[in-house]
């Protein structure tokens, strides 16, 4: 008996040796540790202002503070991308307020569709408002208005005209988040009640445009978050993480000190939320699958700056100041160790082979990804 149990000790220990070793061997083969250093720069590093933001489109990227300017994705500085009458329209100097992969805010009054080249004029605000943000829901775009009362008011606009169409049915609604679902073409709308005698939560369901899907109220509930998925919305508040069907019944929860502070990433039609501050059952990552479900991960602690990669992963920065490739299983797939200290990366699919790393003394540095730097299995 005794001599069984060694056997199978034995037994144990080797097929966690050669688990080891087998991902172990995986990392050699495939997962890479690259220095991105300035030799792989494109050109030389951007000045930029403190707390400047880029803005990718799809002819180049822009850089904005007080003013705009814009650059090829290269960093050659390039001229202002608007024909002579939008010029006259926005100044020589623009801002650019917010982005979206097709639309910019410029002066906080102009929608332009970034599309084409020059930009093209796609809705000017009204005088006695101020645009807030901008959002696409495919064929529309949400443009979210800061009346003079101080109050967030959504429009839609159907791309290609110039007319806005009111969301029906938000009446003593004040808006505070939206979403999207690619697949189903759906939307939902996070507001605050204002008929109400205590905090509460309205969701707003539309589909096919502006067409009422549904609405779910919360009394006496306060969410700040929202995601949409085919047939669920994910709320998401300060200690508290819930997932409804469309119908208003819930599929699940989780509960959680500190939840309302976490980053996201769409990954292809799912959706991953990373809470820095937040932990359960030994996770700190929800997966939500297109269907609603949850799957709970353990990313690397510190992680900042997260968004979509290529081949639906996602790049953060670590907090060793390291570029990391993560699997949507939560893997680490390679690192970049960088040459300066990041304080923020940005990545977009315009560019699919750059990296663009914002340094600790505002400087915007361009690295540009080779042959050397693609997996064995030619993937990056």
């Amino acid at each position: 008996m005794k001599k069984t149990k060694v056997v199978l000790l034995i037994a144990l220990i080797v097929l966690v040796i050669a688990i080891i070793m087998h991902t172990r061997l995986r990392e050699l083969l495939f997962y890479k540790y690259e220095n991105l250093q300035s030799s792989n720069l494109l050109n030389e590093p951007i000045q930029v202002e403190q707390k400047a933001h880029v803005h990718f489109f799809k002819s180049g990227f822009a850089v904005s503070g007080t003013n705009t300017k814009f650059y090829t994705y290269d960093g050659k500085e390039m001229s202002l991308p608007f024909k002579p009458e939008d010029i006259a329209l926005v100044g020589n100097s623009p801002v650019i307020n917010q982005s979206t992969s097709q639309h910019v805010l410029i002066n906080n009054r102009f929608v332009y569709d970034t599309t084409h080249t020059p930009f093209k004029l796609a809705y000017t605000i009204e005088e006695g408002s101020e645009g807030f943000a901008i959002r696409e829901l495919g064929d529309m775009l949400l443009v979210i208005l800061k009346t003079q009362d101080n109050l967030l008011k959504p429009v839609l606009i159907e791309k290609g005209d110039i007319y806005t169409i009111n969301l029906e049915g938000m009446d003593h609604s004040h808006y505070l988040d939206a979403s999207y679902d690619p697949v189903t073409k759906g939307f939902s709308v996070l507001t605050l009640a204002t008929d109400t005698p205590y905090p509460s939560t309205r969701v707003f369901n539309f589909i096919n445009g502006n067409s009422p899907q549904g609405m779910l109220s919360l009394n006496d509930s306060m969410f700040y978050k929202i995601y949409r998925t085919q047939k669920n919305v994910v709320l998401v508040g300060i200690h508290q993480l819930i997932c409804y069907n469309i119908d208003g019944s819930i599929k699940w929860s989780i509960n959680a000190p500190n939840c309302y502070i976490h980053q996201y990433v769409h990954l292809g039609n799912d959706l991953l939320l990373y809470f820095p501050k937040a932990s359960f059952n030994r996770a700190n990552t929800v997966y939500v699958h297109s269907n609603g479900e949850k799957e709970l991960l353990e990313l690397p602690y510190g992680l900042t700056d997260m968004q979509p990669y290529k081949d639906q992963q996602l790049i953060a920065l670590n907090k060793n100041g390291d570029l990391v490739v993560i699997g949507k299983s939560g893997n680490t797939v390679r690192t970049y160790t960088l040459d300066v200290h990041p304080v923020k990366v940005y990545w977009s699919s315009f560019a699919p082979d750059r990296f663009y790393v914002l340094s600790r003394d505002n400087m915007l540095h361009i690295y540009a990804l080779n042959k050397a730097d693609s997996r064995k299995d030619g993937k990056t």
